[in-house]
């Protein structure tokens, strides 16, 4: 579906905008200032939220974060079998080193963490990168 969209809206985006951008150099298309402007922004609208929409299909978010947990947990698991059903702080530990390896931080900083702060609850991580951090919270807070 993004590979049919996102041609349209970045050459409607880009039109639009360089129509509404060429009427403040005398070049008009439109025939009032006040669409012209609105060609503008919304040219670079559509060109943003293009932008945006290739940003946010090739990283995985909170999804890919449980994924990334659930390997960690396995690894530990896997790593420590005889620590498997008990409250180890050994597992614990493995998992956000693991969890740190994969970039992402330990944060106490949502609801839901709070609630069951433990290793293996995934609103316990956030990612160090700002833009995955940042789609990640808008994630979180949106469920």
């Amino acid at each position: 579906m993004i590979a049919f969209v996102a041609p349209l809206t970045l050459a409607l985006g880009a039109g639009l905008f360089s129509a509404g951008l060429l009427s403040f150099f005398d070049i008009h298309f439109f025939n009032k200032r006040s669409a012209a402007r609105a060609a503008f922004v919304g040219g670079l609208a559509l060109l943003v939220l293009t932008e945006f929409i290739f940003a946010a299909s090739g990283t995985r978010f909170l999804n890919g974060q449980r994924s990334d947990l659930l390997e960690c947990r396995l690894e530990a698991e896997t790593a420590l079998p005889n620590e498997r059903h008990k409250s180890s702080l050994a597992i614990h530990a493995h998992v956000a080193r693991c969890m740190n390896g994969f970039g992402y931080e330990w944060t106490m900083a949502q609801a839901r963490c709070r609630e069951e702060p433990v290793s293996t609850n995934p609103y316990c991580y956030l990612p160090k990168g700002l833009f995955d951090r940042a789609a990640t919270e808008l994630q979180m807070m949106l469920e």
